[in-house]
């Protein structure tokens, strides 16, 4: 090993090698400026599915509390295709119906003899009637909105 360093030292001249006229020698192109690129790309999605995954879990996260209902809207009730807001976060079918009840001032038939054991979790935007049609199809029940 000493020889091989010797032989090096003994022939070795500043500004002698270069990486880049080595790969023009070998008629290689260098690959290393794409790669570096492509692991630059592939961190930064990485770091902006992260933010984004974050993002969404912190806004739809769900507490354990049960029957917390959030940011309800109370008018009264002008016709079945007013446009109201109203938020449930893990609350029994019963009070959701009850709710709506209040909020729209529409009576929901229909309503499952097991309802106590659906809970839902939503935001909606809307009337009464696509309320309903929405709840039945994230919960699979035949609810109806009485006129």
């Amino acid at each position: 090993m000493n020889e091989e360093i010797t032989y090096i030292a003994k022939r070795y001249r500043k500004g002698k090698f270069s990486v880049e006229k080595s790969w023009k020698r070998l008629n290689i192109k260098p690959a290393l400026k794409w790669n570096g690129l492509k692991i630059a790309a592939a961190v930064a999605s990485v770091v902006v599915l992260s933010a984004t995954a974050a993002i969404i879990y912190h806004q739809y996260e769900l507490k354990d509390t049960a029957d917390k209902i959030v940011n309800e809207s109370v008018r009264p009730a002008a016709s079945l295709e007013t446009v109201k807001i109203i938020d449930f976060e893990n609350t029994p079918l019963p009070t959701v119906i009850s709710k709506i009840k209040e909020v729209y001032g529409v009576e929901v038939i229909n309503v499952p003899e097991n309802a106590g054991e659906y809970r839902l979790s939503l935001h909606y935007e809307g009337n009464a009637v696509d309320l309903v049609a929405t709840i039945n199809d994230i919960l699979e029940t035949q609810m109806s909105v009485k006129e």
